[in-house]
């Protein structure tokens, strides 16, 4: 989501810093101007704001990139987000192609690669190889050789360097949420022309690697407990982030798997369509409940002829109700939306979306009313096929309200589905 100060725009998209960059960048300063403390004591706090800035540069490049790169790749980005630690792009669909997949996430990773490079490059340019030794202390003699101010801009450049290379080879591992993982999934989806099943592997790979991360934790917890205790928490973020990723993957499935026949219900009313006006208002209008809804389906000679807009009834003078049919309310299946037996929930979901619908009529291949489906209906139907448990009371609310709870957010993921085809 957007979020934070607009500083401007990059390829045309809308860029955004978190307001808490500025307390993060604040902690940052102080934290990291001890390191340079015994070189420069006057100028130390500035040294240290002067490292954080280029490690808050390093993580809007790499999401920069990503968004670039989603871009080319035409993929829609409304805005980038640069959060503490990560950065948010505001994205309308996923790539259509595994090749689109990779490619954007392998931009930041690479990205964060290339800026290592360059860290240490300029690092050996101000203080030569002595940089690359293995002698932990070697930097420490860096100021009788090459003075306080080349050796504090060898130790800027030597933590950027550092930085980017862990952020960068820490996103690679093959698995969600990393983008490693992406990369995963797509080679996946590329093998078996299926991006459900990539991500299913991705996801599962995710979830590996937290449980293993958590395992090794626990085993540090012996010897050094905040380390431990860090391990366990990554590991469990880890875990939870690819079940997500998993429940997002099983309910897309879900989505379709369900069809429009398995999803609808016989809950309309066969009426026949040669009858008066008056008689279908004592029969049927009169003895509705006052909160009832029901749904009307017009029928003669054995065959379906439309949807009976009962409401429209209020605009026929009452003196006329004798004489006139029950013609005069029927609306053709042609002047509505209706979805065939064997259509995917998705679709169902975005037409009530897209059109306003209570309901959608579903034909049989012969052109007749085979049922109806609302959102309380789809919602029941994904409930059967996931296990959610939802209360009856709670479907029966949500078909009164005639909209999807914002939670599911059922209307997102549909859209991204019909978007992906």
């Amino acid at each position: 989501m957007r979020g934070g100060i607009r500083i401007g725009s990059i390829s045309g998209i809308p860029l955004y810093i978190d307001s808490s960059w500025f307390l993060v960048l604040g902690f940052l300063a102080v934290w990291l101007s001890a390191a340079y403390t015994k070189l420069s004591p006057s100028f130390s706090l500035g040294y240290g704001a002067i490292t954080a800035i280029l490690f808050f540069l390093s993580i809007a490049f790499n999401k920069i990139a990503h968004a670039v790169t989603s871009k080319a790749q035409g993929v829609e980005i409304n805005a980038i987000n640069i959060q503490f630690m990560g950065g948010a792009n505001t994205v309308e669909q996923e790539a259509k192609a595994p090749l689109s997949v990779f490619s954007i996430a392998i931009s930041g990773p690479l990205v964060s690669l290339v800026l290592s490079a360059i860290g240490f490059v300029v690092a050996w340019l101000i203080a030569g190889d002595v940089i690359f030794s293995n002698n932990p202390k070697a930097i420490e003699t860096l100021p009788d050789s090459i003075g306080s101010f080349r050796t504090i801009w060898t130790m800027i450049a030597l933590n950027i360097a550092r930085i980017n290379l862990i952020f960068g080879l820490f996103s690679l591992v093959p698995a969600l949420p990393f983008e490693g993982g992406h990369i995963l999934k797509a080679a996946v989806w590329k093998l078996t022309g299926d991006r459900i099943i990539g991500i299913r592997w991705a996801a599962r790979s995710g979830q590996f690697c937290g449980i293993l991360t958590m395992i090794l934790g626990g085993l540090v917890i012996l010897s050094s407990p905040i380390g431990g205790l860090f391990l366990v928490f990554i590991g469990w973020f880890l875990f939870g982030s690819a079940g997500g990723y998993l429940y997002l993957n099983n309910l897309q499935q879900a989505l379709l798997d369900i069809n429009a026949e398995t999803a609808m219900t016989r809950d309309f009313r066969l009426v026949n369509a040669e009858i008066s006006l008056r008689e279908f208002a004592d029969k049927f209008l009169l003895m509705e409940d006052k909160d009832a809804n029901p749904i009307y389906i017009a029928s003669s000679n054995g065959r379906d002829r439309g949807i009976i807009a009962a409401n429209a009834i209020r605009n026929i003078d009452s003196s006329e109700w004798q004489t006139k049919s029950l013609q005069a309310l029927i609306k053709s299946f042609d002047e509505i939306d209706t979805v065939e037996l064997k259509v995917p929930i998705s679709t169902v979901v975005n037409l009530l979306e897209q059109k306003q619908l209570r309901y959608v009529i579903v034909r049989s291949p012969v052109g007749s009313v085979a049922g109806v489906i609302d959102h309380g209906d789809i919602i029941k139907a994904l409930d059967s096929k996931l296990l959610w448990r939802i209360p009856s009371e709670y479907v029966k609310q949500i078909k009164a309200d005639g909209k999807f709870p914002a939670n599911f957010r059922l209307v997102e993921i549909c859209a991204q589905l019909d978007k992906s085809k």
